[in-house]
Order: C-alpha cells, then sequence, then structure tokens
C-alpha cells in the first residue's frame, strides 16, 4: 500500500507536509493541494484512521453495508447484527450503496481507512463487476461476512436464506390455491437471488405439468414505476397470482392492483417475501427470510472469524411461510 512517503516523493514535498494537508492542519497553495490530491489518488493511498488498531488488531468497530434505506427487510438484519454486536463490545457503522458497484467501492476504501475489525456485506449490487475491494479487505486483514448475497459456497463466508427452496413452496403455494398463471417479479439479472427465485420458480411449474413463461418473468431493479408496470401487463395477461422477491415489490403489486380496481385474492393473488412488519400490517402473504436468524447468525460467524475462532463457512437458513390474506388457499 502507498505511504506518506510516496506521496511525499511524488509532489516534491515534506512528509510532514502531506501528513499535516491530509489532517487539516494547514493550508498549502492551490497547486501544491492538487498535487497532493491527484498522488493520493494514482497511488491508491488510504488514510488510516486507526493506526494504533492495525498493529493490535484492537478496533471495535464492524461495517455492515446494505443497498437501500427504503427496504425495511435490510433494517431488521441490520438491527440484530447490532444487538449481537453490543453485546461484545462492538459499535456497528452503517454505509448504504444505492445498489450501486461504485458505491460499494468506495465503502470499502472506507472501511479499510477506518480499519474496521470486520465487515458485513448485504446482497450484490445491481450492476455488480467483481469481489476485488471486498478481497483487498480480506488481504489487509478485514474479515468479511457475506448475507444474502450467495446461495451456495464459494470463496467467500456466507450465511443465506434458501431462496431457492423458498421459491419452489411459495409457487407452490400459490398452485394450492387454485393459481395456474403466476407472474413473478424479481431484482437485477445479476443477482444471483433472481437466479434461483426463477429456477425455484420453474421447477415448481415444470412439475405442475405448467408452462414457465418468459413473459410472466420480469426483472424490476426494485422500482416501483416498473413493478407497476409489470403488473398491469400481468393483469393484461390474465395473470392469477404474482410471487414478488420482496415486500417492498410486492406493496407495489397490491398498490398497482388495487389502482385496477382487482380484488384481492378472489381475482389474483398476491405473495411477498421477506415477512416485514410492513407485510404484517397490511394482510401480505409472505416468505420469512428470517432477518432474526440472517443478521444474529451473520454477526456471530463474523466475530468468530474477527477472533480467530472459526474459518469461512457457509450457512442456508430455512425459510418459512406466514399465510395472510392477500393469497388464496383452498380449505
Amino acid at each position: 500500500m502507498a505511504t506518506l512517503k510516496d506521496i511525499a516523493l511524488r509532489v516534491g514535498v515534506s512528509t510532514c507536509t502531506v501528513s499535516r494537508y491530509i489532517n487539516g492542519k494547514i493550508t498549502v497553495r492551490k497547486e501544491t493541494a492538487e498535487s497532493i490530491d491527484r498522488a493520493i489518488k494514482e497511488l491508491g493511498y488510504t488514510k488510516n484512521f486507526a493506526a494504533v488498531s492495525l498493529k493490535t488488531q484492537s478496533s471495535r468497530s464492524v461495517a455492515v453495508v446494505f443497498p437501500s434505506l427504503k427496504n425495511i427487510f435490510f433494517a431488521e438484519i441490520a438491527d440484530h447484527v447490532n444487538r449481537v454486536l453490543e453485546t461484545r463490545g462492538y459499535t456497528m457503522i452503517t454505509l448504504t450503496t444505492d445498489n450501486l458497484d461504485s458505491k460499494e467501492r468506495e465503502a470499502a476504501r472506507k472501511i479499510l481507512e477506518l480499519r474496521a475489525a470486520g465487515a458485513i456485506f448485504m446482497t450484490l449490487p445491481y450492476d455488480h463487476q467483481d469481489s476485488s475491494h471486498i478481497l483487498q479487505l480480506e488481504s489487509q486483514g478485514i474479515p468479511c461476512v457475506m448475507i444474502n448475497r450467495y446461495f451456495e459456497a464459494g470463496r467467500f463466508t456466507a450465511v443465506s436464506t434458501d431462496f431457492l427452496g423458498g421459491a419452489r413452496e411459495g409457487t407452490n403455494l400459490l398452485l394450492a390455491g387454485g393459481a395456474r398463471k403466476i407472474g413473478l417479479i424479481v431484482g437485477a439479472p445479476v443477482q444471483p437471488q433472481s437466479r434461483v427465485y426463477i429456477q425455484g420458480y420453474r421447477e415448481s411449474l415444470e412439475a405442475a405439468g405448467l408452462e414457465a413463461e418468459e413473459d410472466l418473468i420480469r426483472y424490476c431493479y426494485y422500482d416501483e414505476r416498473k413493478v407497476a408496470r409489470a403488473t398491469r401487463d400481468f393483469l393484461r395477461m390474465g395473470t392469477d397470482a404474482i410471487f414478488a422477491i420482496s415486500d417492498y415489490t410486492a406493496l407495489a403489486v397490491l398498490d398497482e392492483v388495487k389502482r385496477q380496481k382487482w380484488r384481492i385474492p378472489e381475482d389474483v393473488s398476491v405473495l411477498g417475501s421477506g415477512n416485514s412488519r410492513f407485510a404484517q400490517l397490511t394482510g401480505l402473504t409472505s416468505l420469512d427470510s428470517r432477518p432474526v436468524d440472517l443478521g444474529t447468525r451473520g454477526a456471530e460467524i463474523l466475530l468468530e472469524r474477527i477472533h480467530r475462532e472459526n474459518d469461512s463457512q457457509f450457512v442456508l437458513v430455512e425459510p418459512e411461510f406466514s399465510v395472510r390474506e392477500s393469497v388464496r388457499t383452498i380449505q
């Protein structure tokens, strides 16, 4: 990694000048400031706010990186992560990415600068490129845990909901209620969660002797306008059930179905995922992704890695269903 000395040599000033400029203790000429800023960027220098922690491994902060503040499901997971961390004397730092790869990389740089003891990353950004930024954290001694980001064992420690099994069971639940033309709304194509939902959905339909029509699968990126458009398309096609990848998405479906004056569940069943508080308040049937278990287990495993009590591992959490009035059931 680049040092203050490297920057000083590149710019032609003293190491002390660079250090005092970075820490806001002096004002330098505009040309010098621009040269230092340019050298910092070109050399990839990251400021270490906790040099003592680097030597003693005594940092007591853990970073949690999640896509959005809009989706209460992420907040519920983070809340349970925080509960575990607090009992062990750690402070949680939260960073959001707006589902963008560039912002996740910036979050990783901040985590490195702060020299956090560890980090948790939730789901993949929409435009995910690679995981070099996370590998860099690991190489610098900052262990990371992925939550609902990967759904099979791989290079990273991961805790995930078994969405493949959940998608199968969710589709079966709709079929059992009499649905025969089921629309599926997922997130982004690059996200493994979207792929496993589609796989489970197709497997259940094929097992029931039904065709998985491509027009009935829509990528909506958790965008309410895209969800509303897909919902209108589904209704025009005679869809009798809609399965959404999240409660946030499912609530947008409910709003549009009501706007189109269709009855729920008599005309169309709606199934969400997450079993958030919103689902409970609105009567939405939802796949319980077990945020308590995801957050608790994710934090526990990260602490085990921080204290070198355990190596990387992969954990699948079995989902459950909370059936409410948004889905037809046959008694």
